[in-house]
């Protein structure tokens, strides 16, 4: 009798143990693995420029190609907690070294952010694909030619990472940008644009229209007034040659969100032709090569034969 106690005893402490070992696995398989932040480096292009003025006042500006200011995108919402902390610190490197921040809120498939533009998130999503499908923001690029998702940082702060990315080589030869603006009535204006490159490389040019500060209460990250923010993007040209390349064109923009405040910036992409890669057909996984699936279903049959011998 004791014998039989002693084993019934040991069948139920074992199958406890499996079923704890198979709840084990199960919520490990499950559970997100937490990933590290990390630098990306872009293949879609530089992207440079950033001289520009009022919108309701004529402006000319111009800057050797060697001193035009670093570019950084942040792309973000109204409802961002920790988007916050991201635009803090490159706020932060712009007040140190020479950078223009434009501030890209999310607007496709958005319902809780008023600021953003649909052509402006579309061309975001263009150059940032490697953070498809989900584009959720934070995400800071630097120049086009870096990126960081997130609110964690690479090295010792944000702030550290934003400057090492901002002060990076960008090759542009040597050269001269400018651009005369004069506006036109309510909502439009004429751009004239020179760049005088001695790379050859080929460039989308456009005009950012940039809402200086918004004032919108309502989102739920504590902020009330949001800066920066890119309202419209509007091409107004192409460099193709090495040398002296030159635009005229009159444009018209969209209201800002509140206020008088909109700034003309010009700005130039780099056109890089798009890779094509044909996909390979893939073959049909075999069984023997996913262990991590039938590793749960092999202790599951364990379970249940210490279950059917409980029972006898």
């Amino acid at each position: 009798m004791d014998y039989l106690i002693k084993e019934r005893f040991v069948h139920r402490y074992m199958t406890r143990l499996l079923a704890v070992g198979v709840l084990a696995v199960l919520m490990v398989s499950v559970v997100p693995v937490a990933h590290a932040a990390e630098i990306k480096e872009l293949e879609t292009g530089m992207l440079f420029g950033g001289l520009h003025g009022m919108a309701n006042e004529s402006v000319v500006v111009n800057s050797t190609l060697e001193d035009l200011p670093a570019i950084a995108e942040d792309y973000t919402a109204t409802w961002c907690g920790n988007c916050v902390e991201v635009g803090n610190a490159l706020e932060t490197v712009a007040e140190n070294i020479s950078m223009e921040i434009y501030a890209v809120h999310r607007n496709i498939y958005e319902t809780q952010d008023p600021l953003g533009n649909e052509n402006v998130d579309a061309r975001f999503r263009d150059r940032y694909d490697i953070y498809a499908p989900e584009f959720k923001p934070p995400v800071a690029g630097i120049n086009g030619k870096y990126a960081l998702r997130g609110s964690n940082p690479v090295g010792d702060s944000l702030e550290s990472d934003f400057a090492d990315l901002a002060t990076q080589p960008r090759n542009l030869g040597e050269g001269l940008v400018t651009m005369a603006w004069t506006p036109a009535g309510e909502n439009s204006g004429t751009v004239v644009w020179s760049i005088n490159q001695s790379n050859d490389a080929v460039y989308n040019v456009n005009v950012w229209m940039v809402e200086t500060v918004a004032y919108y209460p309502d989102g739920t990250n504590n902020q009330i007034y949001y800066h920066h923010i890119v309202r419209e993007i509007i091409d107004v040209g192409t460099v193709t040659d090495v040398g002296l390349s030159t635009g005229t064109k009159q444009i018209t923009y969209a209201d800002a969100y509140d206020d008088d405040d909109l700034e003309v910036h010009l700005m130039f992409h780099e056109y890089i032709e798009p890779v094509v890669v044909e996909e390979e057909e893939q073959p049909e996984p075999e069984t023997e090569d996913t262990p991590f699936i039938s590793m749960p279903l092999t202790i599951l049959a364990l379970l249940a034969v210490a279950l059917r011998q409980q029972r006898q």
